[in-house]
């Protein structure tokens, strides 16, 4: 074995040349000083922090706020993926999106009943704005940002980055969560109906939800593969290295494929339980074409209240002339016991009473005198506050006709009905106490039925529940309807006709039981394409409706379709999504599988000198002259003229002793990590851009005080 020192294997070095990046001993190189493995250590230091990634920096700094390179810690592949707390936050960020899907689907499924909506929040804050518009707005961008933040520290955990969320993206996620779960709690409150219409709802949006996850999981599964193949791809290596008998502890394979085989174990059963979800998708649109029922006739709720103020002729006018078989209102009695049309309590939202008596608006409607409502306008609101958040644009003419609408008796109501043959329900509201006709409120609107108009019986759904046996005996040909859902013999026994009942209590089984019995089925209030299909396959007979412009125009169900063509649908979706992922996880196996391969027979140490850069060595190589150091020939090296000259060169002919097989280039690029060799420097230094500032680390210092 030489000796270290020997002078032959000692290589005099110009004085003029930086030693900080070579080992050596009184300005002279020893090649046996060159330790390759440090040399390995210091290459993976350099390109962690100096690799340019400009998409992952981007991630990065959306993610924790850290925009520079130098800053992040690339975490080992099958190590803990990051801190403790970061994961319990991470555990937060899963299930705010979560909780934000729900109510984000919540209230898109709501739309249907958004003017509702915004009629009752007017009664508190006595303006008019599309709250429930507002609401979608802030859930959907709620949903974007914790979705957006979810798949960038998925996308981050791939690349083998240490997530650090930042401190206002944790505010942030504990914010919606507190909004979501205030809202739902809300809903819970004061609307419990509104869970059972969104389960409803799933009947005909479980088979978009159902693409929907197909969609995410197809997008999700290229991080998954590449993480996947980047945990291959280190098993290889370590499996490598422990062959040629690198390594001791052959723990750390095992925990790689521990982890490999836990997380796609898992992708695949959340995959497995979205391929399956339409084995629990019971639809009644789903069905053969001859079961299909006729289409559901029309009851204009208020009329058209799109087209025309609520409760008004002139919407009542509208509702027949786009085909409407009913109409639909509410009946209060004003002081002097005359039955007009008003749905809220007071008159303050649909005329213009706090303009003409605004000490007098909080008043019930019902304590006012006729010649005093008759004196009020009923139109004039509909464009001031624009009820409806897409409402049809009308026409001069109807403009003018909507602004001098005013409250409607139930005579005019029932005369225009009866001279258009038209079904009539409505609503009858009890005066409050102290009224001169509280005890009498039903007598006085059948005398204006029977007495005053004369309406022909088979067109009156008497709806009011009070005294309907009162009712039934003093107008036998009324029709009557019920609000709520009883058993077929009860309702058998009341001499029911029909049913009244709101959308949420749909059952196609339930009204093809009572059909044939000869008790018809109307829903309301229906104003959305997907639940008016809904109603359709269910059998529904008719719907009180706002839009019946909008759904007249339906031909056909949204999604009805035979069993065999939703089989057929169902099954090519999943199987073409599960093509696209086994060909992602197929491509990054056969990418990463690739590089980590080069990586083991041909690894590239980066030297930290100037104008030297790809390096290539034979590991195993390297290693056996490492082992058998001892029985290394010792080669006489002189330096020459020429090397004098050109140091780079000098340099390259030392490296081809160290290692047989090694490959050096000059990098003309002056933004290289390790710099350039300028022409215009002295010719006997190595220009570098690294120092001991800018190279951090136990490993680096190590090699660069050798």
């Amino acid at each position: 074995m030489s000796k270290p020192n020997d002078k032959k294997t000692m290589i005099k070095l110009c004085p003029e040349t930086p030693l900080l990046s070579l080992p050596n001993e009184n300005n002279s190189f020893n090649p046996a000083l060159l330790n390759m493995s440090k040399i390995k250590v210091v290459k993976k230091e350099l390109q962690h922090r100096y690799r340019r990634h400009r998409i992952l920096a981007f991630l990065q700094g959306l993610y924790s706020c850290h925009w520079k390179r130098y800053q992040w810690r690339e975490i080992e592949i099958g190590a803990c993926c990051c801190l403790r707390g970061e994961q319990i936050f991470f555990t937060f960020l899963l299930l705010t999106f979560c909780i934000s899907f729900v109510f984000l689907y919540m209230w898109l499924e709501a739309k249907n009943d958004y003017g509702g909506f915004d009629a009752f929040v007017f009664q508190f804050t006595k303006q008019w704005f599309y709250w429930s518009f507002f609401l979608v707005i802030i859930a959907s961008i709620m949903f974007t940002y914790v979705l957006l933040l979810m798949m960038i520290g998925l996308c981050l955990l791939t690349e083998g980055q240490q997530p650090h969320l930042h401190w206002s993206n944790k505010i942030g996620i504990l914010l919606v969560l507190s909004i979501c779960i205030f809202g739902m709690v809300a809903v819970t409150l004061f609307y419990e109906e509104k869970w059972k219409a969104a389960e409803l709802s799933l009947q005909m949006t479980a088979p978009y939800l159902h693409i929907f996850g197909i969609c995410l999981m197809v997008a999700f599964s290229w991080p998954m593969g590449l993480y996947f193949a980047k945990l291959n791809g280190a098993a290889l290596v370590e499996k490598k290295q422990r062959q040629s008998g690198n390594v001791k502890d052959s723990r750390k394979i095992k925990r790689i494929r521990a982890i490999q085989f836990i997380s796609l174990i898992s992708f695949l059963v959340v995959l497995l339980i979205i391929y399956t979800i339409p084995l629990g998708i019971s639809s009644p649109c789903i069905r053969e074409n001859k079961t299909l029922a006729r289409k559901p006739t029309f009851i204009g709720h208020r009329g058209a209240p799109m087209l025309a103020p609520e409760n008004t002729q002139m919407s009542f006018e509208k509702a027949i002339e786009h085909g409407a078989t009913g109409l639909e209102t509410d009946v209060t009695l004003s002081y002097d016991g005359v039955p007009f049309l008003m749905h809220d309590y007071t008159l303050r939202r649909t005329t213009n009473i706090h303009e003409i008596m605004p000490t007098s608006s909080h008043l019930p409607s019902s304590m006012f005198t006729w010649q005093t409502l008759e004196t009020l306008n009923s139109g004039q609101w509909f464009f001031k506050a624009q009820p409806f958040k897409f409402m049809e644009p009308l026409t001069k003419e109807d403009e003018l006709k909507a602004k001098n609408q005013s409250v409607m008796k139930l005579s005019n109501f029932l005369r225009l009905a009866n001279r258009e043959n038209k079904l009539v329900i409505f609503d009858l509201y009890r005066p409050p106490k102290k009224h001169p006709y509280r005890d009498k409120w039903i007598i006085r609107v059948l005398e204006v039925i029977l007495n005053e108009v004369g309406m022909k019986s088979h067109l009156v759904l008497w709806l009011p529940g009070q005294f309907r046996a009162d009712v039934q005996m003093m107008a036998p040909d009324f029709k009557q309807v019920l609000g709520t859902k009883l058993p077929l013999s009860e309702l058998l026994r009341m001499k029911i006709n029909g049913l009244n009942l709101a959308y949420k209590d749909i059952d196609s089984k339930d009204i093809k039981e009572f059909e044939k019995y000869g008790i018809f089925t109307n829903i309301y209030v229906i104003n959305e394409p997907w639940l008016y299909s809904l109603a359709w396959c269910a059998g529904v007979h008719s719907v009180t409706t706002n839009t019946i412009h909008i759904l007249k125009k339906i031909k056909r169900p949204f999604f009805f379709m035979t069993p065999k063509e939703y089989m057929l649908k169902w099954l090519l979706l999943d199987f073409i999504s599960a093509i696209v992922i086994v060909l992602v996880f197929f491509y990054h196996w056969w990418r990463e599988k690739g590089w980590y391969e080069l990586l083991v027979k041909k690894k590239s140490p980066v030297f930290p000198m100037s104008g030297v850069t790809d390096v290539e060595e034979n590991t195993e190589e390297i290693q056996n002259q490492d082992e058998n150091n001892e029985n290394q020939e010792e080669i006489p090296v002189s330096p020459s003229p020429s090397d004098e000259k050109n140091p780079g060169d000098f340099w390259e002919s030392l490296l081809e002793m160290k290692s047989k097989n090694l490959k050096m280039t000059r990098s003309l690029s002056t933004e290289s990590v390790i710099g350039s060799n300028d022409e215009d420097m002295p010719g006997n230094t190595f220009p570098t851009s690294i120092n001991k500032d800018q190279v951090k680390g136990s490993a680096e210092e190590e090699v660069l005080e050798m």
